[in-house]
């Protein structure tokens, strides 16, 4: 049986951050699953995931002394600012307004993956990243060392 979960054009080959993608994609299929009196519980939840997650990328992206991670950061700042306020927007009883949003979220997720996170997960493998502990692996020589 095929996982219905699962998006290989978010696959990464990085499992960390796959795991990290496809979590978010489960629930964000909850959200549009989410019936009118679960739907701000279920919002929630995503937004409270996606924070977790743009957290750790924030994380990583300064443990390795990556680049573009100003920008990088920066989308993420925008998108759980506005995934935030769609909380407000759903006790409200605005839920056509989050539903749309998660449509949105969709279309954005999956673009800013494949380009922002795919230039983020090159970076981390390049740096032999551990998430588990917050270093890079060590540091491979250009030159091999002599023998005895």
């Amino acid at each position: 049986m095929t996982n219905p979960f699962r998006f290989d054009s978010l696959s990464l080959d990085l499992p960390f951050m796959d795991e990290a993608h496809e979590h978010l994609m489960r629930l964000l299929a909850i959200v549009d699953e989410a019936d009118d009196a679960h739907l701000p519980a279920a919002w929630r939840d995503l937004v409270e995931c996606t924070a977790q997650g743009f957290a750790s990328e924030d994380r990583w992206m300064n443990d390795t002394c990556y680049a573009a991670r100003k920008d990088h950061q920066i989308q993420h700042r925008v998108v759980l600012e506005v995934m935030r306020d769609s909380i407000t927007q759903a006790g409200e009883g605005r839920l056509l307004h989050v539903r749309q949003m998660a449509r949105q979220l969709r279309d954005w997720y999956h673009k800013h993956v494949q380009t922002m996170d795919a230039a983020l997960a090159l970076h981390l493998r390049g740096k032999r990243f551990d998430p588990a502990n917050g270093r890079s692996g060590p540091r491979r020589s250009a030159v091999a060392p002599a023998r005895a």
